[in-house]
């Protein structure tokens, strides 16, 4: 039964842009549809719904995408110069390209900010070309790179840019079959009609309303990411580890961690304050830099980080900014004061704080097995604890290196 669902959802995703396509370019063509108020209205209801839908489901692909459709259009319409054309030509498809190949991300997020920042200074550039020599990057981007008339109004380089992101993603529907690799593809093609009426001085309305319609679709099909947390520490959990471990690259560092003396301490302060120790250790673990995604293995507490396509000095240099800031961190406790029988309890606030220790370790040239490189860097790990834990210590082939001191940075 599952099965037949999946196999639905993937043949909506096929039939339904190739139904809408044909419906946006017919009512293009017929006069009475292509100047009424509904249709030039059409982009703006489905770019704002598009949006909202980004925002409430979380989808920040979606947001980006409807996003990039929007101002390629205002740029259109406010500017109407060849030049803008052309470099709009050119941009559109590879922002469509890039947003539908990211990982999701939410868009009111740090990432999706900074996406959003990339898009808006792609507006900001285009505006200042436009002001500082029109004419220089139009000729530029209108010379052909081949001497061929593809009877288009887009410039070649625009569709070179266009073919390249289309066999992309159709390359990757035919690998996953994946709904929205068929949308991206869709969508590329609906701006491609867009862009290629727009150049010809024709309505373009309808081909980006269906452009964004496609992209919903695509994203809305598209089955959600199911995430294993574990309920302490809020980090994606063991299975999600046991997950990415098949989907590594081949240049990659792993890190174990694990907070010192952490059986002594439960044992001291008790299970709740444990439990908000290890959540400290987790926040601290989330804001990695170097593109660091960490889990918790729950296996004597111990975290890993993965840190793809990087190498062990980059990821001991990130785990050592992680080190120091939990040093500095505290937790403030209450705790039962003891007294004498018959006197009324009483409450002692006091703070307590804690260390990590990290081995790191990377593939040699003939590991196929990233649970052979844990292993490599809980060894690595453990030397750190040895050598008086609150260090990292670096598994390198065929040794290892020393323990790193806790003043040393990397």
């Amino acid at each position: 039964m599952a099965r037949l669902e999946e196999d639905i959802i993937k043949s909506v995703g096929l039939i339904a842009p190739a139904l809408l396509l044909p419906i946006a370019a017919a009512a293009s063509l017929i006069p009475e549809l292509r100047d009424s108020i509904a249709v030039h209205a059409a982009p703006l209801l489905v770019f704002v719904g598009v949006a909202l839908l980004g925002i409430v489901t979380g989808r920040g692909r979606l947001l980006l995408g409807v996003m990039v459709l929007a101002l390629t259009m205002a740029a259109l319409i406010n500017s109407g110069s060849r030049s803008t054309f052309q470099i709009v030509a050119l941009l559109l498809p590879l922002n469509l390209g890039v947003v539908a190949w990211l990982g999701e991300t939410r868009g009111l997020s740090a990432r999706g900010a900074w996406w959003l920042g990339v898009i808006l200074l792609q507006v900001g550039l285009v505006g200042l070309l436009e002001l500082v020599s029109p004419s220089v990057i139009s000729a530029s981007l209108e010379r052909p790179i081949v001497d061929v008339d593809a009877g288009v109004s887009l410039p070649q380089l625009a569709l070179f840019a266009f073919a390249i992101m289309l066999g992309l993603h159709l390359a990757r529907f035919v690998r996953g079959r994946r709904p929205l690799h068929a949308a991206a593809a869709w969508a590329l093609v609906a701006c491609f009609l867009a862009l290629d009426t727009a150049g010809s001085g024709g309505p373009a309305d309808l081909h980006f309303a269906a452009a964004g319609m496609l992209l919903a679709l695509g994203t809305v099909l598209e089955p959600r990411t199911v995430l294993h947390l574990d309920a302490v520490t809020g980090l994606p959990a063991s299975l999600e580890f046991n997950k990415i471990v098949r989907r590594l690259p081949k240049r990659y560092a792993l890190a174990a961690v694990t907070i010192d003396e952490f059986a002594a301490f439960r044992s001291e302060e008790g299970p709740e304050v444990a439990n908000r120790m290890l959540r400290l250790i987790a926040q601290a673990l989330k804001k990695v830099g170097g593109g660091g995604r960490a889990f918790y293995l729950m296996r004597e507490n111990e975290f890993v980080v993965v840190f793809r396509r990087k190498s062990v000095d980059t990821a001991a240099h990130h785990m050592a900014m992680v080190r120091r800031e939990v040093e500095k961190a505290t937790l403030d406790v209450a705790v039962p004061q003891k007294v004498r029988p018959g006197v009324k309890r009483g409450v002692v606030v006091r703070t307590v704080a804690g260390t990590i220790s990290v081995g790191i370790a990377a593939p040699h040239s003939e590991d196929t097995d990233a649970f052979k490189v844990l292993r490599r860097a809980e060894e690595a790990l453990a030397r750190a604890r040895a050598a008086g834990m609150n260090r990292i210590a670096v598994d390198e082939s065929p040794g290892a290196r020393d323990a790193v001191p806790t003043g040393l940075s990397a």
